[in-house]
């Protein structure tokens, strides 16, 4: 790894899709649909940091997207609390204003719905191994980011530049976090509707227990950055 790429003190594993060099442990596919089942990239304990390595979006192609991260101990009812440390391009200079796409949890099985769409291109589940029997079912099961909607959060709402902070409530296991679709705008200009490009985002997460009920943060709570 040479030295431009090298993640923050702060920041632990890197998990990277397995197309972005250098080769690396942590090469994982992305994934273009959500579900629960699909497995887990790596994993993080409360206070934990990590360096995700995103892949570029092709335009009109859905974002795909780095994950899924558990966190450890998180369960149903619990809220994650994510701060944004840094954004950097593929050639790993770090981007003031950059900010993802698309970040969240996975969604609970009671809001997927097994309705498979003709002509739809194949869904991207990750690690998920092709063939096998649970693939198809979770490929028919899977929602978009589009389909997910306010669940998630997304940079049409709030620009999560570093330093911003963003609440997601937990709906299984793990929480399964993924993030992706990164946008490095010109200071005063929109970027967000040009295909996102590839890059890196530095994360630390928190773990809030039974936060939906003690805070009432029943969706992604956005804090983006003090101006």
């Amino acid at each position: 790894m040479s030295p431009s790429l090298a993640p923050p003190r702060s920041t632990a594993p890197i998990v990277r899709p397995a197309d972005v060099p250098p080769p690396s442990p942590y090469a994982v596919p992305g994934h273009d649909r959500w579900h629960p089942d699909i497995p887990a990239a790596a994993e993080v304990i409360t206070g934990g940091s990590v360096r995700m390595e995103c892949e570029a979006r092709a335009p009109g192609a859905d974002a795909v997207l780095c994950g899924p991260l558990v966190v450890v101990g998180a369960e149903p009812g619990d809220v994650i609390v994510v701060d944004v440390l840094a954004v950097g391009r593929a050639d790993g200079r770090p981007a003031a204003l950059g900010h993802p796409g698309i970040i969240g949890c996975a969604p609970h099985a009671g809001s997927l719905r097994a309705v498979p769409v003709p002509g739809a291109p194949e869904a991207r589940l990750g690690r998920a191994i092709r063939g096998n029997p649970s693939y198809r079912r979770m490929e028919a099961e899977s929602l978009s980011s589009e389909a997910r909607g306010r669940e998630i959060g997304s940079c049409a709402i709030a620009p999560l530049t570093a330093g911003a902070r963003i609440l997601l409530p937990v709906n299984v296991r793990g929480a399964k976090l993924s993030v992706g679709d990164l946008h490095f705008p010109r200071r005063g200009a929109d970027d967000c509707r040009p295909a996102g490009l590839a890059g890196w985002i530095d994360l630390r997460i928190n773990l809030t227990r039974r936060g939906v009920e003690r805070f009432r943060v029943m969706g992604p709570l956005l804090m983006p950055r003090p101006a």
